[in-house]
């Protein structure tokens, strides 16, 4: 990468201007090039010019391994201006490409922290290069358009205000249909390796593999103890926002053999667990999508835009809408309004529990306080602008709090925070001085940030689409425990115990009806969610009752459904996203010879494992990190793809569209602010104490 640093001494003066909001330095001083002002201790003395300096603090994690973020946040972090330069020449030297991996594992977390950074630049870079795999065909060069035969691509007459669609169409204008509901998941893994090998659906059986490798045995839970269940439940909250498959055929189903010493015999007897398949893809075109491995298709928005909480569909958001001062109806109670089968109505509602009840509330409630204050603020407004421009709002801090709070909370590592803050803001928030507009280097989102860069959108060649790799890695359901024990936020006093399968559907919304928000509030945020490794899968998902679907094992559904949709094996996984195989299970479990065997013993040899399967028992682990390396290399793309995909995170993030009240809002707040500002006896509580709402309140 060539960089004009001319801007030394051209853009000096840009970069004292924008010392004032650079974080960690108070008032400006300045220092000679060669001489002299000094500066005091613990400040180094950054050119600006050829003869001046600046001041800016000597941050003691440069060139350190990272470090483990406790409750009070992660270690204030700087950049040297003229450092930020080097680790951008550093993510381009072919050299970094060639030590990426110390046996089949990345070294990242090993090294200092620009070097890390570097290292997790070029990892996303060739990601973005090699891992984003259209599901269509056709059109011109570049991005496909996204077609279905049953629709025509919309129209997007501009509008006098910008504001979504509820089926996600007209993000792009020019491809309408690209992210809309009813559209088809992408891939992060070629056309080839996507294929499904239907001989291999019961190779090894699945609910062997459950009962075998996933199940948590009685009274050994494996809890986190840096995260609390907020946290857990925030991944369910989010996933119903980014894909959903839609409700699966009755008729097609996958028949899975059940062993003479299964329990499911004993308990509902059954012989054979019945799950159906995947609802194929209505899209598809013969002839044209022939060579196609199977598609299927996303029964929500692919963007995120707050879809869970709004709907997908008009007549879900007029239902869920009070139709006045842009808000959502509430109750009196604060409480959602009650839906069919006993709980809340809102715009997601499959797979409901109490931590969706809590979240779907809390963020209902959220989006009335913004849409009261842009009705305070701008009173000529109709009911339909306050709305749509409150939407935008609430889903942006969903889109922050997640990528600046829920992802450093899962994977508390310095240096990865400091990559996730880059991802919204880019480096140049940590940089001393920051960097101007440097012709050749701007509008890259390294350095200048995705959210707000408007010449920063990226496709990378790729229609925009979630994908059922990413699909696969949020299967997380061993963050659930067995049990909750309520207690009361003023005392701490035990209100009740209560089986996490209890608290589905209206049990969830009974739950809330009798303790309070405020305290279910409390209890999640001072328990523990479950470890992502095996043996540590939900006992009550393994035999539970699903409305119009019967008897079902989670676990077992859960790895047909990688099967079924042509999700590689872990191995073959990990090869396709850059990584080299791991040779066998002792390596991939740490020398822990018991697991091992017994993963030998259900899979034969380890490139049979399944993908979720081999993600739960990597042993090495990035320090730190609540999942492994696999798994976070399709977060690390991902993560980015859906900010950069989205002209309401690029090209439409400013005031013209979000209003300055709105940026403010989005900047100004966090988990923990909007818990407060609803729940505020919630002060009294240990959140008071934590710098992270997702961390335990303890």
């Amino acid at each position: 990468m060539k960089i004009d640093v001319g801007w030394f001494a051209r853009f000096g003066a840009l970069g004292f201007v924008c010392l004032l909001w650079t974080p960690g330095i108070g008032q400006a001083q300045y220092c000679g090039v060669g001489g002299g002002p000094v500066c005091d201790p613990g400040l180094v003395c950054e050119p600006v010019s050829a003869t001046t300096g600046l001041c800016c603090p000597d941050d003691p994690m440069t060139g350190q391994p990272p470090v483990c973020i406790g409750p009070s946040g992660p270690p204030a972090a700087t950049v040297l201006a003229s450092d930020l330069i080097g680790l951008l020449g550093l993510a381009s030297d072919p050299a970094l490409a060639a030590d990426l991996f110390t046996g089949p594992w990345t070294n990242w977390y090993r090294d200092g922290r620009e070097r890390g950074l570097a290292k997790l630049a070029l990892m996303r870079g060739i990601l973005e290069t090699y891992n984003l795999t259209d599901m269509y065909v056709g059109g011109a060069t570049g991005v496909p358009l996204v077609t279905d035969p049953a629709r025509p691509s919309p129209m997007c007459p501009p509008g006098d205000y910008a504001a979504r669609t509820l089926d996600g169409s007209c993000n792009d204008p020019l491809n309408p249909l690209m992210g809309a509901r009813g559209t088809r998941f992408g891939r992060n893994v070629p056309l080839a390796g996507a294929h499904a090998d239907p001989s291999m659906l019961l190779e090894p059986n699945p609910r062997k593999v459950s009962l075998s490798l996933l199940r948590r045995r009685i009274g050994r839970f494996q809890p986190v103890p840096f995260l609390n269940n907020l946290a857990g439940a925030w991944t369910q909250f989010q996933i119903h926002d980014w894909f959903d498959h839609g409700r699966p055929h009755t008729r097609d189903v996958i028949e899975v053999p059940l062993s003479r010493w299964d329990p499911l015999r004993f308990t509902r007897g059954l012989d054979t667990l019945i799950v159906p398949a995947t609802r194929a893809d209505p899209t598809r075109v013969a002839g044209r999508d022939d060579a196609l491995p199977p598609t299927f298709t996303n029964e929500v928005t692919h963007w995120w835009d707050g879809s869970q909480i709004y709907g997908s569909d008009d007549a879900t958001a007029h239902r869920l809408r009070a139709h006045h001062g842009g808000r959502l109806r509430v109750q009196a109670d604060g409480l959602l309004p009650v839906g069919s089968r006993g709980y809340s109505d809102t715009g997601m509602r499959e797979n409901f529990w109490v931590g969706l009840e809590l979240l779907h509330t809390i963020f209902a409630l959220e989006h009335n306080a913004i849409a009261d204050m842009l009705a305070a603020t701008y009173p000529s407004w109709d009911d339909e602008r306050l709305f749509q421009t409150a939407r935008l709002i609430n889903a942006a801090l969903i889109a922050k709090i997640h990528t600046l709070e829920w992802t450093p909370a899962i994977l508390p590592n310095s240096s990865l925070d400091v990559a996730m803050n880059t991802n919204w803001y880019g480096l140049n928030h940590f940089a001393c001085p920051p960097l101007p507009e440097i012709p050749g280097l701007y509008p890259n989102p390294v350095v200048y940030g995705v959210v707000g860069n408007a010449a920063g959108r990226d496709l990378h060649d790729a229609a925009y689409a979630m994908t059922e790799e990413f699909v696969s890695v949020y299967r997380m359901h061993p963050l659930l425990p067995e049990v909750f024990a309520v207690r009361s936020a003023r005392s701490g006093r035990l209100r009740q115990i209560v089986p996490t399968g209890r608290t589905r559907d209206g049990g969830g919304r009974q739950l809330v009806e009798r303790h309070g928000m405020t305290d279910m509030l409390y209890t999640f945020g001072t328990s523990h969610p479950g470890a992502l490794v095996l043996g540590n899968y939900p006992r009550f998902l393994q035999d539970i009752e699903i409305p119009g679907r019967g008897v079902m094992d989670m676990g077992t559904v859960d790895v047909l459904r990688d099967r079924e949709r042509g999700v590689p094996r872990y191995n073959q996984a990990r090869q396709m996203l850059g990584m080299p195989p791991v040779p066998d299970f002792l390596t991939l479990t740490g020398g822990d010879r018991g697991l091992a065997h017994r993963l030998q013993r259900v899979y034969g040899t380890i490139d049979r494992l399944d993908l979720m399967v081999g993600t739960f028992a990597e042993a090495q682990r990035p320090s730190c990190y609540g999942f492994g390396e696999t798994l976070f290399q399709v977060f690390t793309l991902m993560a980015t793809r859906r900010l950069q995909a989205d002209r309401y995170y690029t090209e439409l993030y400013n005031a013209d569209t979000y209003t300055n009240e709105g940026l403010i809002w989005v900047e100004a707040n966090s988990m923990k602010s909007v818990l407060l500002r609803h729940f505020p006896d919630l002060a009294d509580t240990g959140l008071a104490h934590v710098d992270n709402a997702f961390y335990p309140w303890e």
